[in-house]
């Protein structure tokens, strides 16, 4: 029990006592058209002025299911993404959109510049659409924006299958399904987030990367069942089949219920206060689910400081914000440039200039073993912490590019070398889809105070799809053979880059695991390194690091709280925090 001399939280007093909760304070205030309270400032919020939430663990089978069916945005991305890797060697789509080239078994091939523009516009259209479906959102909610970005990902397919011979009607179809893509890939985990139980936020937020593996399989298995067909019909389908899955999509979303949180942002507690109670399984009256709308105030309260904050606060020293910007940026950055795309890309080009003969078949291997590799890492992260787990992916990362451009550029068209550059792309992508892959969004989404969080994220977002298209665009110059002529030896290049974001990582990125937002917060002023920081313990010393070593000592002097200091340290839902600025990132 805390100390009765400290003061009651405001979750307290909501569950536990007469006191208003800070929900219907608002709503009495606004019956009374008074203004709202203001916010407390960012700087004075410590771990230490909360007690603990009381909690039920519940898992309604509605909320469970509605939110594990907005993972299927993520497979409508992957798809997308993984489809262009099979149509940039499918006979008949260069006959339809390529010039004519008699080294082509098909007689004709795609430019290096068609091959640029067509695969890069995808990325740039989700960067467009990432960064303004934020703006609709908070005016029309996620409910109807996500319908509006279904709508515009089918424009966009529809443009794309029904090309005839113009590529630059590829490119703009391309554009346009990508901004769709932009869009979900914001509003799928932001619904996930703000709908799910908590207890349950993280895994089912994860499992938006995880539909995003399996589009990308799914869309290799399609190209590799059709690709000998040698007809239109080979190229079309795999684009027009992506019509059923967003119909799937838009008419599970039609009867979805709006996020609570939106409601909050309107004014509107009371339909907040009902669309919760569907989530949860409660009656609009019980303590759980009036902390829990209690707390949904209090963050869009906060979230109103980020009003008045800047881009260019982002990039001032005060705080080490200029630091912690450029670790979300450069985290986003060095998942890029791992080569990770070029695979999933180029990858059936690649595989062919490097002698195999079903280039198909190998990136049907290489996406499935991205699918498997992403269960180990949604596990590993809070069991070994971040940082180990970047570096365990990056020595995987490294020795796959190292390997996979050694043998094939030491033994060309040798079917044992095929087999070893097979064997080495797989370790890459397994590394990758177990460390890199989730771990991007997770450690830039950690490195921000809340005020200004929303903010930095957009630009770490940007950064992502940025370099996804500048490597989509550069790709075909470096490696082909009228320009860098690189061929397989790019694997090189990947290989630099991963070591020099290694590098980045053991020097500047701290390890948050373990820790709330606001103790990330203190960390950083503290000014402890980076490689120091595993082992940094907050102010209080509470941290979910070391839960299990305080609740031992706890029962070993038969005392019913956790103090340090003489101050009540309350237990928080650390993951709950950390999944919800996950979230975040894909504004």
């Amino acid at each position: 029990m805390a100390d009765s001399s400290l003061p009651a939280s405001k979750t307290t007093t909501l569950a536990g006592s007469a006191a208003p909760s800070r929900a219907a304070s608002i709503e009495k205030d606004k019956h009374a058209n008074a203004p709202h309270p203001p916010s407390r400032a960012a700087s004075t919020f410590h771990v230490q002025d909360e007690a603990e939430v009381p909690t039920k663990d519940r898992a309604p089978a509605f909320a469970v299911a509605l939110c594990l069916f907005q993972s299927l945005a993520g497979l409508l991305f992957g798809w997308e993404q993984g489809v262009i890797a099979g149509l940039l060697t499918n006979n008949a789509y260069q006959q339809r959109f390529g010039e004519p080239d008699a080294a082509s078994p098909s007689g004709y091939s795609l430019p290096s510049t068609r091959q640029s523009l067509i695969a890069g516009f995808m990325s740039l259209g989700a960067l467009f659409g990432a960064l303004m479906i934020g703006y609709a959102s908070r005016r029309v909610g996620i409910k109807y924006s996500y319908l509006f970005s279904l709508i515009i990902y089918m424009g966009g397919i529809a443009i794309e299958t029904s090309g005839h011979s113009s590529w630059v009607q590829e490119m703009m179809g391309r554009f346009v399904t990508g901004w769709g893509v932009g869009a979900l890939s914001l509003l799928a985990p932001l619904y996930q987030a703000e709908c799910s139980p908590k207890h349950l936020r993280g895994l089912i937020t994860g499992t938006y990367q995880l539909a995003a593996t399996l589009g990308i399989f799914l869309s290799n298995a399609c190209n590799y069942s059709l690709h000998d067909r040698g007809d239109d019909f080979s190229w079309r389908f795999p684009i027009a089949l992506q019509f059923i899955w967003a119909a799937i999509v838009f008419a599970g979303t039609v009867v979805a219920p709006e996020s609570p949180r939106y409601y909050v942002q309107r004014g509107h507690l009371d339909n907040a206060r009902i669309n919760l109670a569907k989530l949860r399984g409660l009656s609009e009256e019980d303590p759980v689910l009036l902390a829990e709308l209690d707390q949904i105030v209090k963050g869009v309260e906060d979230e109103k400081l980020a009003a008045q904050s800047t881009y260019l606060d982002c990039f001032r020293p005060k705080d080490r914000m200029l630091q912690r910007t450029m670790n979300g940026i450069l985290i986003q950055m060095g998942q890029q440039w791992t080569g990770v795309n070029f695979f999933f890309s180029y990858g059936p080009k690649f595989f062919a200039a490097s002698g195999i003969k079903d280039s198909y078949q190998t990136q049907l291997i290489l996406s499935g073993v991205n699918v498997i590799g992403t269960f180990p890492g949604l596990f590993a992260v809070d069991k070994m912490g971040r940082r180990a787990v970047l570096f365990i992916g990056s020595a995987i990362m490294f020795s796959g590019q190292i390997i996979a451009g050694a043998v094939n550029t030491a033994r060309p068209n040798d079917p044992a070398a095929g087999k070893a550059l097979i064997f080495a792309s797989c370790w890459f992508i397994f590394g990758f889809a177990s460390s890199w892959g989730p771990l991007g969004w997770v450690v830039a989404a950690e490195q921000f105070p809340l005020s200004i969080a929303p903010l930095c994220v957009s630009l770490a977002t940007a950064s992502n799809w940025v370099n996804n298209f500048l490597i989509a665009i550069i790709v075909p110059y470096i490696t082909d053979a009228g320009y860098g002529n690189l061929q397989s030896k790019i694997t090189f290049v990947w290989a630099g880059a991963i070591a020099l974001f290694t590098v980045y990582v053991f020097f500047f990125i701290p390890e948050t695991g373990g820790l709330s937002l606001v103790q990330v917060d203190e960390m950083y002023l503290t000014g402890v390194p980076a490689w120091r920081s595993s082992s940094w313990t907050p102010y209080g010393g509470a941290t979910a690091r070391n839960r299990d070593e305080r609740m031992d000592e706890a029962k070993r002097l038969k005392l019913g709280n956790e103090t340090t200091h003489h101050e009540t340290v309350a237990r928080r839902d650390l993951g709950d925090e950390e999944a919800v600025a996950e979230s975040a990132l894909r504004v």
